[in-house]
Parts: C-alpha cells; sequence; structure tokens
C-alpha cells in the first residue's frame, strides 16, 4: 500500500502536465496545428486521461488497504447519480456502441451514505460492464428498495465469466481474462475498489454470471448507513448508570391479599 501510494501521487505531477499542456495544444491556444499533429496531440491526451484514471484508482486501493478511506454520509437521492455516472462513461459506450438503460422505480427513498463513494461504486460497475460487453451490447443499471437496504444492479449481455472468476470477484489485480494474451486491457482494481467501498458502508457485493450470457453485479447498501462504530460513540457520550428502581404493579398487591 505505501508503494502504491509512493507510485501514485510521483506519477501525478507530469501525467497532469502532459494531459494539461496536449490539451492546450488541441484546443488551438498555441496556435494551429495540422491534422497529423492534432491527432498525435489528441492521442497523447486521451493516453495521459488514461493513465490518471489508473494512478487514481491505485491511490483509492492504497487508501482501502491501509485503511485510511474515510466516509463522510449524508443522506442524499439515489436517482440522481445516474445521469451523472452516465456522462462519466458516455465516450466509452460510444467507443464500443454499447447503450446505456436505466431501470429505477418512480419513487426512491433517500439513502444515508458517502455520495462520492457510491458515484465511484456505479461508475466502476458501468465501466467493467461496458468492457466486458459484445459490440452494440446493452448494460442496465437498476435501482429498488429491498427491505432496509437500497439494491443497486448493473448487467450485462457481455462474455460473462465461470463459476470460478465469479467467486474471486473483488481481489487486487484479478481479472477473469488473465495472462499477455488478454483481450481486455485494465488494472483488475475496478471491483476490487467497489468491493471496500461497499463493505464500508456495511454493504454486500454479490455476482451472477455465466460464459457467454453476461454478468449482473448486485450491490446492497443499508439505507440508514453504515453502523456507527461503538469506541466512537462511546468517546462522545459516555454512559451513566442510573440506579435501579423496582416497580409494583397493582395486580401483583391484589394477587399478595389473595393468596
Amino acid at each position: 500500500s505505501r508503494f502504491l501510494a509512493t507510485i501514485g501521487h510521483e506519477l501525478r505531477t507530469p501525467l497532469n502536465a502532459i494531459v494539461g499542456f496536449s490539451e492546450m495544444m488541441t484546443s488551438g491556444v498555441v496556435g494551429e496545428l495540422s491534422p497529423a499533429h492534432r491527432e498525435y496531440a489528441d492521442i497523447i491526451h486521451k493516453s495521459g486521461h488514461h493513465l490518471l484514471d489508473v494512478v487514481k484508482m491505485l491511490l483509492d486501493m492504497s487508501r482501502l488497504e491501509a485503511g485510511k478511506f474515510e466516509l463522510q454520509t449524508e443522506a442524499f437521492e439515489p436517482a440522481e447519480l445516474v445521469e451523472p455516472c452516465f456522462k462519466m462513461v458516455a465516450s466509452l459506450a460510444k467507443e464500443r456502441n454499447v447503450q446505456l438503460v436505466s431501470d429505477l422505480p418512480r419513487l426512491l427513498p433517500q439513502l444515508m451514505g458517502d455520495e462520492r463513494a457510491i458515484r465511484q461504486i456505479v461508475i466502476n460497475l458501468l465501466s467493467n460492464a461496458i468492457k466486458f460487453s459484445h459490440e452494440n451490447g446493452v448494460v442496465t443499471l437498476s435501482m429498488k428498495r429491498q427491505g432496509s437496504q437500497l439494491n443497486i444492479s448493473v448487467a450485462d449481455r457481455g462474455i460473462g465469466m465461470d463459476r470460478d472468476a465469479v467467486s474471486r470477484i473483488g481481489e487486487p489485480f484479478f481479472q477473469a481474462q488473465d495472462g499477455l494474451a488478454r483481450r481486455y486491457e485494465g488494472t483488475g482494481l475496478g471491483l476490487s475498489i467497489v468491493k471496500g467501498l461497499v463493505e464500508l458502508h456495511d454493504g454486500v457485493l454479490k455476482a451472477i454470471s455465466s460464459p457467454g450470457e453476461g454478468t449482473t453485479i448486485t450491490v446492497l447498501l443499508p439505507l440508514n448507513g453504515p453502523a456507527t462504530k461503538t469506541a466512537e460513540t462511546h468517546d462522545v457520550t459516555p454512559l451513566v448508570r442510573e440506579p435501579q428502581v423496582t416497580q409494583s404493579f397493582p395486580w401483583q398487591d391484589e394477587k399478595r391479599r389473595a393468596l
């Protein structure tokens, strides 16, 4: 975790410069570029953004592993996550000709949780589903109340996984398509971060998948938020032992007289 954090911070500064200056070049701030130069600058810009995303995942993973990821919980409307999350993955979906669909009831209860962290959960699930979808596929994001929990599910009709791969979901750096000849790029950290953030919320991560038939990943989050730790509440609100009072009820006195 310390290694990932150190490398991540060292990489982020030069990567921000690469992304920033390549964006200036493509926007014409430094003068008009030839079509070939504009194409090269655009490739540099996209590659820099990709590396920044990888670095961000490494930093998130190192904080989760070290127990340094602190939640900032507040009540919010979960339905409001859909549009911003779809926008974040829209370019990836467009590249792969994947259609994004939402399935939400007319009314959803408020959710107590860290909105930024839960937004990251949804984005990671959508990105993963898009990446493993077939051309012209469909990825569906659904939300519904399930008892005292909020059910967030992302389903695709892509390549799917076998039983062994499903059992290993959430392991850092694990990918079902592994090895040098794998077809799908990525660090294998997306679902691991999802699992860590879900567990911080006292939630549950489940997956159903079959090879060639697609995958559905479901996250169950408590509507009232993660339980408060006993140690923290003990420091804030010390318990005072009250003297015990023996209560006497009228029917007990009547019973004694009868006996």
